[in-house]
């Protein structure tokens, strides 16, 4: 079985794996895309599963 993952980009350039940057934080996935988007404004942060 193929394992999926979340990859976070920004302004269309892959950034980070958003499953293991929460875990290396111990947060959770929806906390950890809330970081993400506040820790980088006036850039377009997407996510996609993979």
């Amino acid at each position: 079985m193929k394992k999926k993952t979340i990859w976070a980009y920004l302004d269309g350039k892959k950034l980070v794996d958003v499953v293991q940057a929460a875990l290396d934080r111990n947060v959770m996935v929806a906390e950890m895309k809330k970081i993400l988007i506040k820790e980088n404004p006036g850039h377009e942060v997407t996510f996609k599963v993979q």
